[in-house]
């Protein structure tokens, strides 16, 4: 079986690129008891940063150009999921705001009809894409998890992921991918520095837009690196992936991020969801998928 995987590359880096994302996340989620999730932004930006410019210059992007407006529209929209993400995942559990998250399908279907000439959508996506929104009321309850202010911050930064890769899509016919990550994670790191500054010198307590700077010890330093770094691997993996698989079947190995989220929480001790949330969670993942086929 193991075998098997491997030998198919693209299920075999979209599976890395899970399993990246689910262990950033976990870590995200137990820093966030110390650290604000404006700080974590800071932290997930900063690391990455380095590294992509460093690349860029060693092997500069060959590219088109000409099209500034969609490289600033993905650096606004990446730095605005990253501030859901992150808030979201301070406030609700692993598993359920990697949920909300990979419903991003059903967004990008609905967005692409309204947004781009000639896109349609058939009687059975529209099936889909209730099912998949009637999963995301099944995960939806504020009054047992979290306030509707936390779950609704989830289902921005599906909405956000989704916008995000729309842009992506046209950003990349005109510019090197590693521009449009670098776009994203440089708006990530002056955002969340001016956040950080406004709320550590203005007198403002920790919120969705301002954030209170606490200095890290060593350990959370090296914590924070490695956060930054299981964020650089999920990027390149899912480069790899694309390039070695088709999109669909790297959407649905995608899903594979929530799974691995409810075994870190298990393994942490932070209990098994709640059969009505599985089930919002199947029919999310199983909806996004019909729909990126």
């Amino acid at each position: 079986m193991l075998k098997r995987i491997y030998s198919n590359k693209g299920v075999f880096f979209m599976l890395l690129s899970s399993l990246c994302f689910a262990i950033m996340s976990a870590i995200a989620k137990e820093m966030s008891l110390t650290f604000s999730s404006i700080q974590l932004v800071f932290f997930r930006s900063a690391v990455g940063l380095p590294f992509l410019l460093t690349s860029l210059y060693r092997r500069p992007a060959i590219q088109t150009g000409g099209k500034l407006y969609f490289i600033i529209l993905r650096g606004l929209l990446g730095a605005f999921t990253l501030y859901c993400l992150f808030y979201t995942l301070e406030h609700l559990g692993l598993s359920l705001t990697n949920t909300y998250g990979q419903a991003f399908p059903l967004f990008i279907a609905v967005f692409s009809f309204f947004l781009l000439p000639n896109e349609g959508l058939s009687s059975k996506q529209v099936l889909f894409l209730l099912i998949g929104f009637f999963g995301i009321l099944l995960i939806f309850q504020p009054s047992s998890d979290g306030s509707l202010w936390h779950h609704s911050t989830g289902i921005i930064y599906a909405m956000g992921t989704a916008l995000g890769y729309l842009a992506i899509k046209e950003a990349q016919k005109y510019y090197d991918s590693r521009w449009v990550v670098v776009s994203f994670m440089g708006a990530g790191l002056i955002a969340s520095t001016i956040s950080l500054l406004t709320g550590t010198l203005g007198g403002f307590e920790n919120s969705f837009v301002t954030g209170v700077w606490v200095q890290p010890s060593i350990a959370e330093w090296i914590w924070a690196l490695v956060m930054g770094l299981l964020a650089l691997g999920v990027q390149y993996f899912t480069t790899q992936a694309l390039l070695n698989e088709k999109a669909s079947v790297v959407g649905v190995v995608g899903n594979s991020a929530v799974i691995f989220s409810i075994i870190i929480e298990v393994v942490l001790g932070h209990g098994f969801p709640d059969l009505l949330t599985l089930l919002g969670m199947g029919l999310i993942v199983w909806a996004g998928w019909k729909i990126s086929r």
